[in-house]
């Protein structure tokens, strides 16, 4: 016969546990690393251009920051992204990708 009280027993124990888990993660969060968060000497550090040019950069809107007030910040993640975006693809890729879209659209020879 199936008893209620044992199903409303199993579910506290649950309720319980992940409470448990919760109240760890808000007691011990992940302080957010000083490597993370930086400002213009870890975007010269990163990118390797000279601090002019990343102010440059910055001016006209290209390389993601944050500002508040008059100090500028930057994210590792971020300006590593960045870098990332202007991969130039050799040769090979660009072939691959020609014969990809000529292949969907039909084209192959």
């Amino acid at each position: 016969m199936f008893n209620p009280f044992e199903d409303i027993q199993l579910r506290l124990v649950r309720l319980e546990a992940l409470l448990l888990e919760l109240q760890s993660i808000t007691i011990n969060p992940s302080p957010i690393s000083d490597k993370q968060l930086g400002g213009i000497d870890l975007a010269v550090q990163i990118t390797g251009l000279a601090k002019s040019t990343v102010y440059n950069l910055v001016s006209e809107g290209r390389l993601p920051h944050m500002k508040r007030g008059k100090k500028l910040y930057f994210s590792r993640t971020e300006l590593e992204n960045w870098i990332a975006d202007g991969k130039q693809k050799t040769l090979q890729e660009l072939e691959a990708e020609v014969e990809q879209h000529l292949t969907k659209q039909g084209k192959r020879r």
